[in-house]
């Protein structure tokens, strides 16, 4: 073989080696390119990625958006909602860059279709965009009706709700992001709610004052005879005589008191004179003592009254017509605790006392005259502590004054021949709350007790005698 068909065979072989090069990196690069899914774009989306240049000052944005729409040949539609003026200066900016940008500077945003772009306010793209979902929830331990009434502050003008209170159900049909806000707000809700235990001790007090003030007078000749009968005791018949104040006022009398006494005694006269005075009394009787479970949240209601009945009359065209009506006297209150954090608990309390001071009386009506006090206030008590309430208090001052006629009535000396009582009696009504905070509701030790003590028998069912005589035969 002559060198020159050698070189050209060695040429062939240099070609072919280059070629099979170039095809093996072309190959591999459509491999490369064919790893993953190519995306396609729509008109629109490759329309969104034209770029623009624009350039306003205080520009209506309706012009800006037309302007905006012409330089990427798109179709753009603006809700009425969209105003306002813009001023911007973009350079080779992307259309979808720019509208982005422009719109949520004020306050709006942008839907893109298949073929065309919606302008319109943020929250009403975001209302529209959203799909809507249903779910039924099963109120367990919160109330239905409630719990319905609160959902309705939740719903949009897109959703619905309604309810089966027999069955304690509730179905929702909404946004996924209002459903999500509901299913937290439900969480928080329908759980196992405290309870407290109101402990109630309703005391009335009473401080009693009294005072006897005066001088009483025992003086006579002494005697042999009785002072009483008359009669001799030793057989003396000397005669006697004998002269007593003792008309004490009756306020410290059968009572714990106390004498100032002093007198004179020789073998013909006895003289004796007493002063008596009684100090402060007080003495508390326990008027009730409810206990009552409650929720949280919810009002505990106690009334100790008594209705005191009155006749209204009432006279129309010459006919009289009588109703009894009723007027509550006593003491009620009502307690409305809220659990808050670390164990301490917020009390609404509104006390009312309420006692008869009187009657008017008058032709045609008879009613009771009521003195009644209320109270309304909030306090933050812990677990365990008591609240202590003053309540209606009252003042009667009662005064007797006995005297020697005529000597009792001398300036200055008649002080010797006077006795002047005062009782002073002041009541209040006083109540102690003590609230606690009960996680499982169970009888404590006593309780128990009481309870397994307690018996509570059956009733017998009898028979009449004409059953008894139905069954003989």
């Amino acid at each position: 073989m002559s060198s020159l068909t050698k070189f050209r065979i060695t040429g062939f072989l240099v070609i072919l080696a280059c070629v099979a090069v170039l095809c093996t990196f072309a190959f591999a690069e459509d491999a490369a390119d064919d790893s993953g899914p190519k995306e396609v774009l729509t008109t629109l989306e490759q329309r969104m990625l034209k770029k623009i240049s624009i350039d306003f000052r205080n520009t209506p944005i309706e012009d800006v958006i037309r302007i905006m729409a012409e330089q990427a040949d798109v179709d753009i539609v603006k809700s009425p909602k969209v105003t306002g003026n813009v001023t911007a200066t973009l350079t080779n900016v992307p259309l979808a860059e720019a509208l982005d940008n422009i719109l949520a500077a004020h306050g709006y945003g942008y839907v893109a279709g298949k073929n065309m772009i919606r302008i319109a306010p943020v929250e009403e793209i975001t209302e529209k965009a959203e799909r809507l979902d249903s779910k039924i929830y099963h109120i367990t331990y919160a109330d239905a009706a409630g719990v319905e009434k609160a959902l309705k502050k939740f719903i949009s003008s897109r959703g619905s709700l309604s309810s089966s209170p027999g069955t304690s159900h509730i179905i929702v049909t909404d946004t996924e992001t209002n459903i999500k806000a509901i299913d937290t707000f439900i969480a928080e809700i329908d759980r196992i709610t405290p309870q407290v235990l109101i402990e109630t001790r309703i005391y009335d007090i009473t401080s009693r004052d009294k005072l006897d003030l005066g001088v009483e007078w025992d003086v006579g000749r002494r005697t042999t005879y009785d002072a009483d009968t008359g009669e001799p005791i030793s057989g003396k018949i000397d005669p006697f005589i004998t002269g007593v104040f003792d008309a004490g006022t009756n306020k410290t009398e059968a009572t714990t008191n106390g004498f100032i006494r002093f007198g004179l005694l020789n073998k013909n006269i006895d003289l004796d004179v007493q002063l008596r005075a009684e100090q402060e009394n007080i003495d508390a009787k326990l008027l009730a003592n409810p206990r009552i479970l409650v929720l949280d949240n919810e009002t505990a209601t106690f009334d100790i009254v008594t209705e005191q009945p009155y006749v209204e009359r009432t006279i129309q065209n010459g006919i009289t017509t009588e109703t009894v009506k009723f007027k509550d006297i006593g003491t009620k209150l009502q307690v409305t605790p809220h659990v808050t954090r670390d164990g301490m608990l917020r009390l609404h309390i509104v006390p009312e006392f309420g006692i008869q001071v009187a009657r008017v009386i008058t032709e045609t009506i008879n009613v009771p005259v009521v003195d009644t006090r209320r109270v309304n206030t909030i306090a933050l008590v812990r677990d365990g502590q008591t609240v202590v309430l003053g309540g209606l208090r009252k003042k009667d001052v009662s005064k007797q004054i006995n005297k020697v006629p005529l000597l009792g009535d001398i300036p200055v000396l008649g002080a010797a021949f006077r006795f002047e009582g005062e009782d002073t009696a002041v009541t209040e009504i006083v109540v102690f709350i003590t609230p606690q905070i009960i996680q499982q509701a169970v009888l404590s030790d006593g309780e128990q007790r009481a309870y397994e003590m307690t018996e509570f028998g059956i009733p017998e069912v009898g028979m009449t005698k004409a059953e008894e005589k139905a069954s003989e035969e």
